[in-house]
């Protein structure tokens, strides 16, 4: 028998998935860099490399730097809560008080249909292909908060303040509905 769920406890929102190849993006540019030196010294006739830091520190500087990028990738997560919602994306974090949104203009959109939607500028932000997040600057210059995984189902939430919000929750539509029923059940002020 299932428990009836507490509306006033926060609870994790599922993000989606970003496609499996978008690691990639940041391992494989930084594997070409560590090979290149290595595959000059053999072809030249000499050891890989030299027992020295300046030939072994990229070799072990490097590697640190991609694990702990790809630490914070993996860092994702979106909680509702009654009167907010709480979005954790790799080094960022906001919090946006439902009070806050403008859920009239809340929408899902893709960003091939609607490309004025799409974050161009990135001012504060980490970003790879198919992913973004932090702090973004629209087309129109208005600024936004990302966690984007899924350039296909994006829930677009307009703050008063100009800004906006933009997530890629497993199911999008799901928790816009659930937005706009916390909105209507608010008291009005």
């Amino acid at each position: 028998m299932k428990r009836p769920t507490d509306r006033t406890a926060p609870r994790d929102i599922a993000v989606a998935a970003p496609p499996a190849i978008t690691l990639w993006w940041l391992w494989g540019p930084m594997l070409l860099i560590l090979s290149i030196d290595p595959l000059i010294r053999v072809f030249a006739g000499k050891l890989p490399a030299q027992m020295t830091f300046d030939s072994l520190g990229p070799l072990l500087i490097l590697p640190l730097i991609g694990l702990g990028l790809g630490a914070f990738y993996r860092r994702r997560r979106i909680t509702l809560a009654p009167d907010q919602l709480d979005i954790v994306s790799t080094f960022y974090r906001k919090q946006v008080p439902l009070s806050s949104l403008r859920m009239d203009r809340a929408r899902v959109v893709s960003f091939d249909e609607y490309p004025e939607f799409k974050p161009l500028t990135k001012t504060n932000g980490f970003q790879l292909p198919d992913f973004r997040s932090g702090h973004f600057r629209m087309g129109d210059g208005s600024k936004s908060f990302c966690l984007i995984t899924d350039n296909q189902h994006v829930l677009v939430l307009p703050l008063r303040d100009g800004s906006t919000v933009l997530v890629s929750p497993e199911k999008p539509r799901a928790l816009l509905d659930e937005l706009k029923q916390l909105a209507d059940s608010r008291p009005r002020a």
